[in-house]
This record gives structure tokens, sequence and C-alpha cells, in this order.
């Protein structure tokens, strides 16, 4: 990809320091990369300011307090993150964020919330809420019903409900991109594998879903790779780009 001078973008709802070690792996260097779903778009700098903004979609106040107290008449119950540009806040520990932690290698802060949300300084790039399957769905549903403004949530996984400022997607990460390339959208391939992915899947000019993505991801592609385990994205890549 390198040697074609074809760009190599990583989108992800993960968090800075999540995407960095994957980027670095593959030898990403200068080409921006994706997180939080779309609302944080970098590139990988220097010792001294390790991560420089190109584009940042923030959470209002206002619809941070709104989903706090949306979360709390659902249930206190629920595991939940706050992420602002490169920072992870809790309020306490517990199994989930243990098990986030040791998927992405990256320790949170112990914070108030609320003192972090008064904090006008303070971006609030992304919410995340992990349970258990049937209680994330109920607080899905009930985010449905009451129609907050000033926010879009998804789930990245069956028990993971992540919420972020409403003009926020991977769509619209797919559009700032072929803005910031001087591309259309067309010119563009993405490859995902779960739900947030469809957007991203439906903008793009060929849209590739993972062998081992749901059904609903497969049917928002124009075509269907193999697995993780199976070097899916290096296929689609070599089909569709190096090859196309």
């Amino acid at each position: 990809m390198c040697a074609r001078n074809i760009p190599l973008v990583l989108a992800s709802a993960r968090a800075p320091q999540g995407i960095v070690p994957i980027a670095e792996l593959l030898g990403i260097h200068d080409d921006p990369l994706v997180s939080y779903n779309g609302a944080f778009i970098f590139r990988i700098g220097s010792p001294s300011v390790p991560i420089r903004q190109i584009k940042s979609h923030p959470m209002a106040y206002e619809a941070v307090c709104s989903v706090l107290e949306a979360v709390k008449a659902v249930s206190p119950d629920f595991s939940l993150s706050v992420y602002a540009r490169d920072k992870w806040f809790v309020e306490k520990e517990d199994k989930w964020i243990r098990e986030e932690s040791r998927i992405t290698k990256f320790v949170p802060e112990k914070t108030s919330f609320k003192k972090l949300n008064e904090n006008k300084t303070a971006e609030i790039h992304k919410l995340l809420l992990i349970g258990e399957k049937g209680e994330i769905q109920k607080l899905f549903n009930y985010l449905k019903e009451i129609n907050l403004e000033g926010i879009t949530f998804y789930l990245s996984k069956e028990n993971y409900l992540e919420v972020v400022a409403a003009t926020v997607s991977k769509e619209s990460a797919v559009r700032e991109l072929a803005e910031y390339y001087q591309l259309k959208p067309r010119e563009i391939l993405t490859i995902g594998d779960q739900f947030n992915d469809v957007p991203m899947l439906q903008a793009a000019g060929i849209g590739v879903a993972m062998g081992n993505a749901p059904e609903k991801v497969k049917k928002a592609a124009n075509f269907v790779t193999t697995g993780n385990d199976d070097d899916g994205a290096a296929k689609a890549l070599i089909k569709y780009v190096l090859k196309g």
C-alpha cells in the first residue's frame, strides 16, 4: 500500500491509545487515524506531542448530563467510562473495566464524572456503557424511546453501548477523510465487521464485510471477505485495491 502511495486509515470506536499500537505495527505513521467512531481524528505525532488533532467533535455539556440522568433511570449498575481526547476516565473499577483495560492495554484514570463534565475545557468525545447483554439492550431501547437531543448511540458489541455527538459516525468520518485526501467517497474502500461499521460500508464506493461479521453487517456491504482469523482484511485489500 505504501509503495503505491495508497492511504491506509484505521477507524475504530476505541480511544487513540488503543489504535496507535496497531497503526505502528502496520507501519502507519502519516495517515490519519479515526477514534471514537469518528469523534476524534488524529495523526501520530512526536514524543513531545504524541497526538496531533485533525478533527474533533465533542459532546455538548448538556448532552452528557442528559445521558447520565437517563442511565441512572434504567440502572445505576452499568459500567460507565468517559473518553476525552486521549484520556479514559472511570469513577470505579469493575470486571468490565478490567476486561476493557486488558483488551486495549490502556489503564483508566479515576475521577468524578460530575467534576469532569463541569470542566468546560474538557472535550468529552464518548461515553461507553458496558453490562449484561439484556440490560444494555434495555438501555438502548430506552434511549431510543426518550430521543435525547445532541447525541447518537450504537452497539459496538452486543453488550457495549457507545454514545457520541449527534453529528458523529464512521460515515461522516469517511466524508471528512475524502475531503482530507481530496477524493470522492466512491473512490474509497472500507472494511468492517460490527454494527457501527454499517454507515461506513454504505458510504464508500466499495464496502467489504468481514466473514465473522453479523448478518446485518454483511447485508450492508458490497462484498464479504473471509474472517478475522483467515486474513480477511488483507485478502480484501489485495483483491479490490492492489489487483483491482
